[in-house]
């Protein structure tokens, strides 16, 4: 790390000092801004708890789970096998891993192993609509 002359602190002293008193002169021009940060945050807390990120990352894996429910209950209910009937399944699975590989899993071998499986659901789901298909 370098080391700082005087003359250079100095001048970073000089540079802080005239910052303050901008913010400061700012402050007292717009008399709605909050004194303090608590107060800004008691303000701005409520919107901060419902966060557009927070609702998709818990509100899709909610659709996700939906959906999954509903292709098991299809699944279990109905033994008509005229149809594809476990492409609701692998879809809802390949969903629920990538959500859970990229929404909640971001750092460490968890995330690898996460993303590894999301990955492997996503082949096989590309593998089994396109056998199924063919």
């Amino acid at each position: 790390m370098k080391q700082l002359t005087d003359a250079e602190k100095q001048e970073l002293e000089t540079k802080i000092q005239k910052e303050k008193e901008r913010q400061q002169a700012l402050r007292e021009t717009n008399p709605d801004l909050p004194e303090t940060f608590e107060e800004a945050s008691a303000k701005t807390g409520i919107f901060r708890k419902f966060a557009l990120r927070r609702l998709w990352k818990y509100g899709f894996l909610v659709i996700v789970f939906g959906l999954l429910a509903f292709s098991v209950i299809n699944l279990i209910g109905s033994r008509d096998f005229g149809y594809d009937q476990y492409g609701g399944l692998v879809i809802g699975l390949v969903l629920l891993f990538n959500h859970i590989a990229y929404y909640f899993t971001t750092k460490g071998w968890k995330s690898v192993v996460m993303k590894t499986v999301a990955w492997v659901w996503i082949a096989f789901g590309l593998v089994y609509i396109l056998w199924l298909f063919r």
